[in-house]
This record gives structure tokens, C-alpha cells and sequence, in this order.
């Protein structure tokens, strides 16, 4: 395994001054973690629900929308984009306890109208906390007890796995990559994993395919929100991990291919407190990386456009006084990133844009996005130079110690000062 230190070179930037935007209509629990997905029509879509009676979807294009009401229970639901459908996975108690575990609701119509309940295999309660979809359309669900962790295979959850059996898994994801591995991260208390997260591979049927491998020995800070597990269309699966005890010190990137760890990022480091960094990965169409975190009152976020090799220059949103109970991303086909965060009460989101990294010397400046050349103007001091397409320009009608401003299309502004 080979871990490495994403690396930042002269750069200033400074965190989004932009409101961020209500979604939720409901209360929402601090436990709720947005459910949050790109359907194929490119339409943003996150599931949530208050806890207690009601479930709802919010779609970027058509607002808020109510799946269920009256529940006599609902915890927190995962949402998948089937070749055919949007299946919204949920444990849910109905009226007069007809039905109660893991029900199933379906919308044909992008998420605007929805139906159900289906009963699943699952009679738990317990939040559904990890999913995803087989290459050829099979989904896949998980939740989590002191029993351990379980997973459902098939539309209803027709075939389960106990893919962990210890005391106890939590905040577990699932990812297939694109020869139909399927995979699985959580963190663990349990003997065999003490205060580790751990990866692990499972089989055609969900089932646990050879011993989990643990990451952050000899122990790290408790983490039972998120432990981010995504893949990318080009075989790569991605991990997220927090590093430190009894605070966290590191976000790490792990890379696995085939169930293989081949290279493991460090994509932000220093001070975090309290329960940061949450976490959250998530990839576009053109196989981009967002990894996302909150730190220092504010939630950042990096693209990688070297699978996960190093990562661009991070970008920031303040949060002013509120503080991240749960964070979701998702990615965009434009190359923004769409950040959801639950504050204890409500789900919020704003989108940001990759940073740009900026070199310079007394003659000349390179700007760089994750190693590839951007196209930039510089202005400072009455004079304005624009980049080539590497990337590359002379800084020698700026005067010493002047404060240039970088700007590019589709990036967050960057400055610096003449050396």
C-alpha cells in the first residue's frame, strides 16, 4: 500500500459567502442522513424523512414531495435509480401495523409521484443505511444491530447476508464497481475491528466473500454517521476514513480495484473537532472524485481528476453558527458538486466548484486543476495576462509583492502576490 500527502501549492481562497438553501419541509432528527442521488434524467433527488410519520423526496427540479404520511414509524430511507424505476427502500411502520420493516415505494415519473408500500424481506427497524445497484439492476440494501450488519439482495430483499456478524458495524456503505463487485465499509467497535473502519468484499449474493481489512489501527475516533464507499465506471471503488484518537487528524481516500487496495490519499489533514470530519464521496459521468468534509466551521470540498491519485485545490462553504450532523454529495455532470448538509433540524444544500491551484515564481505563474492546465486570467495592479492552455503565464507586467486575482469558467476564484 502505498499512502501519500495530497500536496497544495501558493493558493488563496476563501470560503463561499452563499446562503445556504433549505430543502426540507419537515423537522428532521440529526440522525437523518439525506439519501442523496443523480437520476439518469439528471435530476437531483434526496430522500429524508422527520423520524417519526412522514417521508418525503425533494427533486432539484419539481421541489419537496410526499412519499408517505401517518406512518406510525419511519427511519431513515435510501433511494436507487433502477434501469426502469426509483426504488425508495425505508423502515416503516404503517397504520394498524399492517406493514412494518423495510417497505419499498416506487415512482416511474422521476420521483414526482410514488407507489406502495411493498413489504420487503426485512422486518427490521433500524435505519437503512447503505445501497446500491448490481450492473444488471439488482439493488441492494443493508442495516445494521447489535447483531451486525445485513444485507438484502433483490427488489424485495429477497436474498440475505449477515456480511458482519460482530458488535457492533456501523454507518456502513455499499458500492459495486463495474464487473459487479460488490463492497462494503462501516466502522467498527467490535473485537475482531476495535475503533477501525473496515472493507470488505462480497460475493455474487451478497454474502461476505473473505475476511474484512481494517484501516486506522490502533484505533480511531468513534464514527457512526457515514463511512463513504462509492465507485467510478472505470473499475475504481473509493473509501473515505478519518484517521485519529481521540480525535480525528486525517481524511484518507483509500483506492481498491477488484477488492485490491492499490493507493491510499491523504485529502485533508489538521484540526478537527468534535464529530468532523463528516464525510461524503461521490462521482460524476466523466468520473471525476468529489471528496467532501466538514472542518472548522465549514464544509469543504475536493475533485480528483486522477482517480483519487491527488486531488485539486479545495473549495469552502461557511456555516456560520450551525453545525453538520449529517453531510451528502452529489456530483454534477457540469462539474460542480451539490453539498447537503443536516444542521439537527433541517436539510440545507449549496453547490461549489472546484478550486484552482496556483504556482508562481518572480516571472511566471502555472494554474492547475488537479494537475491539468486551466485556462485562467490574471489581473492585479492595472494589468491583466491570460493563461495558456497548459495552464502557463508570464508575470512580468505585474510588479513585485502585487496581489493578482485568478479566475476561471466553471472554478472557484483564486489570488496570490507576486513573490
Amino acid at each position: 500500500m502505498r499512502i501519500v500527502a495530497a500536496a497544495f501549492l501558493a493558493l488563496c481562497f476563501a470560503p463561499s459567502a452563499l446562503a445556504w438553501t433549505p430543502i426540507s419541509t419537515v423537522v428532521v432528527p440529526n440522525t437523518m442522513r439525506p439519501s442523496a442521488i443523480l437520476a439518469h434524467d439528471g435530476t437531483e433527488l434526496v430522500a429524508y424523512s422527520d423520524g417519526t410519520s412522514n417521508l418525503k423526496v425533494w427533486s432539484g427540479t419539481t421541489g419537496d414531495h410526499t412519499v408517505a404520511s401517518g406512518l406510525l414509524s419511519v427511519g431513515r430511507p435510501a433511494l436507487l435509480q433502477l434501469p426502469g424505476a426509483l426504488e425508495l427502500y425505508a423502515p416503516a411502520t404503517t397504520a394498524g401495523f399492517a406493514q412494518q420493516g423495510v417497505l419499498r415505494w416506487e415512482s416511474t415519473n422521476d420521483g414526482q409521484s410514488w407507489t406502495g408500500p411493498v413489504q420487503t424481506s426485512s422486518p427490521n427497524l433500524g435505519d437503512v443505511e447503505g445501497a446500491a445497484v448490481r450492473t444488471d439492476g439488482t439493488p441492494m440494501f443493508t442495516q445494521d444491530s447489535t447483531f451486525g450488519i445485513q444485507v438484502y439482495q433483490g427488489l424485495n430483499g429477497e436474498l440475505s447476508h449477515q456480511a458482519f456478524s460482530g458488535c457492533c458495524g456501523y454507518a456502513e456503505s455499499l458500492a459495486v464497481d463495474t464487473s459487479n463487485y460488490a463492497q462494503l465499509a462501516f466502522w467498527s467497535n467490535a473485537n475482531s475491528f476495535p475503533n477501525e473502519f473496515v472493507y470488505e468484499g462480497l460475493d455474487g449474493t451478497g454474502a461476505q466473500a473473505g475476511p474484512g481489512r481494517a484501516f486506522g489501527a490502533p484505533q480511531t475516533a468513534p464514527r457512526d454517521d457515514n463511512v463513504p464507499l462509492v465507485a467510478d465506471g472505470l473499475g475504481n471503488t473509493f473509501m473515505a476514513w478519518a484517521g485519529g484518537y481521540p480525535t480525528a487528524t486525517s481524511l484518507a481516500v483509500n483506492t481498491f480495484r477488484g477488492g485490491n487496495l492499490v493507493y491510499s490519499v491523504v485529502a485533508a489533514g489538521g484540526m478537527f473537532a468534535g464529530g468532523d470530519p463528516h464525510m461524503a464521496l461521490a462521482v460524476d459521468s466523466a468520473n471525476r472524485l468529489w471528496t467532501v468534509w466538514s472542518q472548522g466551521n465549514a464544509v469543504h470540498a475536493r475533485r480528483s481528476r486522477s482517480a483519487a491519485h491527488h486531488f485539486g485545490a479545495p473549495s469552502a462553504a461557511g456555516l456560520a453558527e450551525a453545525t453538520v450532523y449529517q453531510l451528502s454529495a452529489i456530483a454534477l455532470r457540469s462539474g460542480k458538486v451539490d453539498v447537503f448538509i443536516n444542521d439537527g433540524h433541517e436539510l440545507s444544500r449549496q453547490q461549489l466548484l472546484p478550486g484552482l491551484t496556483v504556482s508562481a515564481s518572480r516571472t511566471k505563474a502555472t494554474v492547475l486543476d488537479d494537475g491539468f492546465g486551466v485556462k485562467a486570467t490574471l489581473k492585479g495592479g492595472g494589468h491583466t495576462v491570460v493563461t495558456t492552455a497548459a495552464g502557463k503565464a508570464s508575470l512580468t507586467t505585474f510588479k513585485k509583492g502585487t496581489r493578482v486575482a485568478v479566475t476561471a469558467a466553471g472554478y472557484t476564484a483564486a489570488s496570490f502576490k507576486v513573490p
